[in-house]
């Protein structure tokens, strides 16, 4: 903690700070797990709710560490003061570009170690070859990217709505 500025200072209670890194990893977590289990699952509901228990079970760490290690430091910086809806704007998208680069980096990394030729994908749509992305590999990457950040925004304003303004600080 930072002895030069206290809880009283900051314009967002500890609580509040721990409310929006959890809330940030919930989110972040059923806006990537909802779409991939619903779109495996095509019984029904309740194959889709099974399903969404076992994504859980794999995903729910993997969001909480990410928001702990990634998001929280942030966070930790911005509540001190009052946060704008354009700063969450601008900082949820920050934030999970940062979080869509470490995923980059690390398949690049791993498609580079592949020893084995493969090939991702067929005919006109091949996104990998021996790990190499392809030009349309790249704008795969692209999409899914702008489609993260996207959703970055949306939860970052969430989170913005669920903590509030803060409080003003004379």
């Amino acid at each position: 903690m930072d002895n030069q500025h206290t809880n009283a200072e900051h314009a967002y209670t500890r609580e509040q700070w721990k409310r929006a890194v959890n809330l940030s990893a919930i989110l972040g977590w059923l806006v990537i797990a909802a779409p991939i289990s619903a779109g495996t699952s095509n019984a029904g509901f309740l194959q889709f709710f099974g399903l969404m228990v076992w994504v859980a079970a794999i995903g729910l760490p993997i969001a909480f560490l990410a928001s702990w290690i990634i998001s929280a430091p942030i966070l930790k910086r911005l509540m001190r003061k009052n946060t704008s809806w354009f700063q969450a704007i601008l900082w949820g998208g920050v934030i999970t570009f940062f979080i869509a680069l470490a995923s980059i980096a690390i398949g690049r990394l791993r498609g580079l170690a592949t020893k084995q030729p493969s090939q991702l994908g067929g005919g006109d749509k091949v996104r990998e070859i021996d790990g190499i992305l392809t030009s349309y590999g790249w704008q795969v990457v692209a999409q899914n990217t702008a489609m993260f950040v996207a959703a970055g925004i949306v939860i970052a304003l969430i989170v913005r709505f669920a903590i509030g303004p803060g409080r003003r600080i004379s």
